[in-house]
């Protein structure tokens, strides 16, 4: 039996290529994953363990920094006067304190370097030139010098001699001349992409430190003891070894690689689920056209357990093979994708591959997958009477009943558990409940596509049936609904998963229009792009603003984000210059009090967060700021909840605690009659020497807040490419293995007068209407998970629902092309047949 399955597997060559190609592929993206992930952690350990070479011990405050974006409370400092304690440790040989956070640089064009990944600023030392290399010029040495990183160089377009403009969101703008160009060791540009600048130690602490005689971290060579030198500093301060605090170090840049790891696993692990249809209907085809054999095989003595011991040999062979070649590709793939994010995303990293014990589990899915999608089909073989090798195989198509029943027996129990998630019965479950939910309806729906493809197949190929040719491949493509349901299947996965993901970017982009037209009452909008920073400008720039002649009202935004509570729980602040004028922009009104001269103890909250705090009018709150101060205010207003004023608001007198003490959008209403044109022009004038920031239109506002989202969109949809790859397979050896089946009937065709040209035509017909079947269904499919996505998001924002059209009307004419490339090889086949040979085939 093994070498009758050996032969016959040797003697379809083709057929067993397209079987291997899903799995190939399939395993191929998910060990690329795994060794993407651990090839990045492997290299960011690395270098940061370079960085910490002969670094013994490492102090830092016991407290987490509260605050980001280069300002640190005094909380998180170490005094000048505990370096010096460090110093004097026995054991002790050197010790340097480091002064580092983010910094704002303008380059030669006006604007911000580093927007979306961050400017490092720290104090140059012997301590940074243990990991950084001069590649020309020097350190600094007087206080207005500043040497800058290679990228910092590429992406700014200064150099040595030139000057450069720099600040941080505690100090303001200072010019400093580039005395130096540093590379870091390894002959790369940056550690994750970002840009740095060292300066003198007095000018970091100016920077970083609000100019306090105060280090964050201090460094430290020689033999003493962690627990020597923390007896010696006391128990404020946080003592590690140069190893520990090594790996802590690895931990938060390998975060970056373990997020794409599991993207890319995410679409491995749907490539091998798409592979399973494709695996599935293969082995069911086989197994329709050996039924001759296998009877022949049950007639002359082999046994049931033979039978489908030899169908799933033959899997288990595939598998094997394809496996082990996907692991081979996976393994290149990983270390390609690693170069790339190496040199997009982690400055040019040095790379050190790494394939890791888990990637061994891209083998088992494989295999396992293999052989599972076969178990079924082997079973249906072991069951082939011997009296079968006698006649001619006929295979009438099984009813529909039984999986049309399953299949709305699970659809049912995932539409429960989506209602339930969505009206919150599911209590502290309810996101997994619906998650799961979705997912088993998913399964549910592909369960119901054979008795769905009835119906839809007769209406897609009604189009095409205007031929004799196209009247053929209808009934072709619709006399197996299962076959015909197992091979859309795959596509249909892809296509679903796209569309639902355009529909939910739809969704947000007019549910970010209507919110702009409907809540915000404003005709300019001054801000910037989040990215690394937060984008803010001076409050001089807004009173220019707000003193244009045509200028009728602003709204102004301040905001604190790191490490303010109120009522002891860590809780973002807000606050407007016009509290009055900004809510009548915002489209916020007022439950109860008022917000008319607010008093500088005054605190406004939206009635959800009142209610939530259980805090009433007139009630007493503590609120502390990041800066460490801490003040009592009075609750002088609630307002009604509204998504662009909910929060809590203080008065204009606390902003001097912000983090950032400077408006970060401000919403410009125009006077009646006047030109927005004109007024932009004006207020981008204005604003030439505010590099954070510019000035839009609502319509160009909505657009910006939404241009990140046609990037990932691009992103997933090239990544998805690989399951439609995978489907595109599924079509073609569908439709191979169909045309063998069908040798004989096509030879008779040809007999009674079909033409080559015709032969070739009822296949793509066939094709087509294949293709368009899983289109139209992943669509569907697509749209009502979008759907449902945005019904469970409706409470956090998304509010309305709208269909991609344009991606509908692209993935229904992708469907077309993607039925005639199918088509291509088996037609050919198809037309070239011998019509003599295929009469007397079997």
């Amino acid at each position: 039996m093994l070498r009758a399955t050996l032969k016959g597997m040797a003697s379809r060559k083709a057929r067993l290529v397209l079987t291997s190609l899903a799995v190939v592929l399939g395993t191929m993206f998910v060990a690329a994953a795994m060794i993407l992930t651990a090839t990045m952690e492997k290299s960011v350990s690395g270098v940061i363990a370079d960085a910490f070479t002969g670094v013994d011990a490492v102090v830092t405050a016991a407290e987490d920094p509260a605050a980001a974006q280069g300002n640190t409370p005094s909380a998180t400092l170490i005094p000048a006067d505990v370096l010096e304690t460090v110093r004097g440790v026995d054991g002790v040989e050197s010790a340097d304190g480091d002064v580092s956070g983010q910094v704002n640089a303008i380059g030669d064009d006006g604007k911000l370097v580093g927007t979306f990944a961050p400017t490092i600023g720290f104090n140059w030392n012997e301590q940074s030139t243990g990991f950084n290399e001069i590649r020309e010029g020097r350190g600094p040495e007087a206080d207005d010098e500043v040497i800058v990183s290679t990228l910092f160089v590429t992406e700014s377009g200064l150099d040595i001699g030139d000057t450069v403009t720099a600040y941080s969101y505690t100090a303001d703008r200072a010019d400093y001349e580039i005395v130096g160009v540093f590379g870091l060791s390894g002959d790369r540009d940056s550690l994750a992409g970002e840009t740095q600048m060292g300066f003198t130690t007095t000018t970091a602490q100016h920077l970083l430190a609000q100019g306090e005689n105060a280090y964050m971290t201090i460094y430290v060579e020689g033999d003493a003891s962690t627990d020597a030198i923390a007896d010696a500093i006391g128990s404020d301060y946080r003592v590690q070894t140069g190893e520990e605090a090594s790996e802590e170090a690895a931990q938060g840049f390998a975060a970056v690689a373990d997020i794409m790891g599991y993207i890319f696993l995410g679409f491995g692990l749907v490539a091998v689920f798409v592979s399973v249809f494709l695996i599935i209907n293969t082995f069911t085809i086989i197994v329709a056209q050996r039924q001759r054999e296998l009877a022949l095989l049950r007639a002359i003595g082999a046994g049931r357990n033979q039978v489908v011991g030899s169908v799933l040999a033959e899997a288990a062979v595939i598998g094997v093979i394809a496996s082990i070649l996907g692991l081979g590709l996976g393994v290149l793939l990983g270390w390609g994708l690693s170069q790339l994010v190496s040199s997009s995303v982690m400055g040019g990293l040095a790379v050190r591959l790494e394939v890791p014990p888990t990637a061994l589990w891209a083998l088992a899915v494989g295999i396992g997958v293999t052989v599972l999608s076969a178990i079924v089909p082997a079973v249906k073989a072991s069951g082939v009477p011997p009296v079968a090798a006698m006649r001619e195989a006929v295979n009438p198509p099984k009813p529909l009943r039984g999986i049309t029943i399953a299949g709305l027996a699970v659809t049912a129990v995932g539409g429960v558990l989506v209602a339930l998630g969505l009206t919150d019965n599911l209590g502290d479950l309810g996101l997994s409940g619906f998650l799961s939910g979705v997912g088993i309806a998913f399964v549910g729906i592909t369960l119901l596509t054979p008795i769905l493809s009835r119906p839809l197949v007769a209406f897609l190929g009604a189009v095409m049936s205007w031929s004799f040719s196209g009247r053929l491949g209808k009934l072709n493509a619709g006399r197996n609904p299962r076959r015909t349901a197992i091979t859309a299947s795959a596509l249909m996965i892809a296509v679903a998963l796209v569309t639902g993901i355009a529909t939910l970017v739809s969704s947000f982009k007019q549910t970010t229009e209507e919110l702009t037209d409907s809540n915000l009452e404003s005709d300019l909008i001054v801000m910037g792009q989040q990215g690394a920073n937060i984008p803010t400008f001076a409050p001089e720039t807004l009173a220019e603003i707000k003193a244009l002649p045509d200028v009728a009202a602003v709204g102004d935004l301040y905001g604190e984000f790191f490490g303010a509570q109120v009522d002891g729980e860590s809780t973002p602040l807000f606050a407007s210059e016009d509290l009055p004028t900004s809510l009548d922009i915002f489209s916020g009104t007022v439950a109860e009090g008022s917000v008319d001269d607010l008093a500088d103890d005054g605190l406004v909250v939206n009635e959800s967060a009142a209610e939530d705090r259980g805090v009433a009018l007139g009630d007493t709150v503590p609120v502390t700021f990041a800066d460490g101060t801490t003040v009592q205010l009075t609750v002088a207003a609630i307002l009604d909840d509204a998504l662009l004023t909910d929060g809590w608001w203080v008065a204009p007198a606390q902003i001097e605690h912000f983090t950032v003490p400077k408006p970060m959008q401000a919403y410009i209403q125009v006077a009646d009659g006047a030109d927005v044109d004109a007024v932009q022009e004006e207020v981008d004038t204005i604003l030439a020497d505010e590099p954070e920031v510019d000035v839009t239109n609502n319509a160009q506002f909505v657009e910006q807040q939404t241009a990140q989202l046609d990037t990932l969109l691009a992103s997933v949809q090239i990544l998805l490419a690989l399951a439609i790859i995978i489907a595109i397979i599924g079509v073609v050896n569908t439709l191979v293995l169909s045309v063998l089946e069908r040798t004989r009937e096509l030879g008779l065709l040809r007999a009674i007068g079909m033409t080559r040209g015709q032969a070739r035509r009822m296949i793509t017909v066939e094709s087509v209407i294949i293709c368009l079947f899983g289109a139209v269904l992943g669509i569907a499919v697509g749209i009502g998970l979008g759907w449902t996505v945005q019904q469970a998001l409706e409470e956090e924002g998304l509010t309305s629902f709208a269909l991609p059209w344009s991606y509908i009307v692209g993935y229904l004419v992708a469907a077309v092309v993607v039925g005639l490339l199918a088509a291509i090889a088996p037609a050919a086949r198809a037309a070239k047949l011998n019509v003599l040979n295929a009469i007397a085939y079997e």
